[in-house]
């Protein structure tokens, strides 16, 4: 059985492009019921793209359905990853635009260098763009263990697990040295050189 296509108030001239978008699919996607509230959405994400004058329909379609399956596949769990995951969309297809443009046979080395260096910038954005989604959903943690450490004379160190991560991570504490096989020496500047000068005796 087919699914129920959805009809979209959009601007003149991208109404093709909604006309077999499934409805059933797109409120599972976007976690909304409201056929408004969603059309909303779809609008949106419809706008960020750039889409030229002279496309056809079925080209024009098949972009806003790839935005669409592209924040889909982002999978927002909540209305700040669902905004992120907006602005992604957006931040991708500029970046591809601006290197569309720099591949263009006709282009000159001052536009070439303006659409690589744009589209530089905006994947640099997408990046941070993810960093962020991925430390929001508790991703970005990252454990370092130092195993040798060398102590210069005057200087401190943390013997234990160094960990890196979201706030509120803690790792428990290191397990108490075990002196028969590690000793621990004052490195004071007037201890080294007290030793220094008991050795020279």
């Amino acid at each position: 059985m087919a699914k129920k296509p959805i009809e979209i108030h959009v601007p003149e001239g991208r109404q093709a492009a909604y006309e077999k978008v499934p409805v059933d699919r797109l409120q599972e996607a976007f976690g909304v019921s409201d056929v408004a509230l969603l059309q909303q959405k779809i609008n949106e994400i419809a706008e960020l793209l750039w889409v030229h004058e002279d496309a056809s329909e079925a080209a024009t379609h098949a972009r806003i359905v790839r935005a669409l399956e592209l924040y889909e596949s982002l999978e927002p769990a909540d209305g700040a990853e669902g905004m992120l995951a907006m602005q992604m969309v957006g931040t991708h297809d500029a970046a591809l635009e601006c290197l569309k443009r720099a591949a263009l046979s006709n282009q000159t080395i001052a536009g070439l260098d303006m659409a690589l260096k744009h589209a530089h910038k905006l994947m640099t954005l997408y990046t941070q763009q993810l960093a962020t989604l991925d430390k929001h959903r508790g991703k970005g943690q990252q454990k370092v263990t130092v195993e040798h450490v060398n102590v210069q004379a005057g200087g401190q160190a943390i013997v234990g697990h160094v960990v890196h991560g979201a706030a509120g991570t803690h790792e428990p504490p290191p397990a108490a040295l075990d002196h028969k096989d590690m000793s621990v020496h004052d490195v004071s500047p007037a201890k080294a050189k007290a030793k220094a000068k008991k050795r020279k005796s």
